[in-house]
């Protein structure tokens, strides 16, 4: 099952919307303003995701995994290159913090990262097609990859998979957002971002 391009193009705008609630709230944390950005949405099989993040390399990240269960079922998934986790949790507890004193404090940073903007663009697309969904806590994971993606469970599955630019303190730090759907959950989101559009044109007549 493929999302129309009209249909990607809905979700980009309302998870859009969910990062600006979310980068809102890290500018707060963090002290300084801090600018998100998604450029696309894609969905496509998890083996074709892994290729275009690893090209070839299966290199280590750092990640924030975030169940949802109601109308949908999902994983949401944050990942940050392991050499860039570090610096983006220097930035979100203080610049002061040396990195190599940043050990045992980076998985709570990171798990209350991942909390904010995850929660955020689940919240924004919940409210926009009208879907019911309860999240659970946080949870900090660092490997590589297909490790992460694939936990044991099929690569032809669909991933609704996003990247997400971080703008902080004059640094770029490049995220990847993803969530992984069973079929039913594909076909219950195409619905409901189909009658989200037809909405849309109906209040725009």
């Amino acid at each position: 099952m493929k999302l129309a391009p009209l249909e990607l193009d809905a979700l980009t705008e309302l998870f859009n919307m969910g990062v600006g609630h979310a980068a809102d709230a890290l500018s707060q944390l963090a002290g300084e303003p801090v600018l998100l950005s998604i450029p696309e949405v894609q969905l496509l099989p998890k083996a074709e995701v892994i290729r275009q993040l690893t090209r070839g390399d299966d290199k280590r990240v750092s990640a924030v995994r975030q169940g949802f269960h109601g109308d949908l079922v999902t994983d949401a998934i944050l990942m940050f290159p392991a050499e860039q986790s570090l610096q983006l949790v220097q930035i979100m507890v203080g610049g002061q913090v040396p990195l190599e004193d940043l050990g045992e404090m980076e998985q709570e940073a990171l798990a209350e990262i991942g909390n904010i903007l995850l929660n955020s663009v689940v919240a924004s697309l919940a409210d926009s097609l009208e879907l019911t969904l309860d999240g659970s806590l946080p949870e900090v994971e660092l490997g590589v990859v297909s490790d992460v993606l694939l936990a044991e469970q099929d690569v032809d599955e669909p991933l609704l998979s996003l990247q997400v630019r971080f703008e902080i303190a004059t640094r770029s730090i490049r995220g990847y957002l993803a969530f992984l759907l069973d079929m039913r959950s594909t076909g219950l989101l195409e619905e409901r971002v189909a009658a989200f559009i037809r909405q849309l044109e109906g209040g725009d007549a």
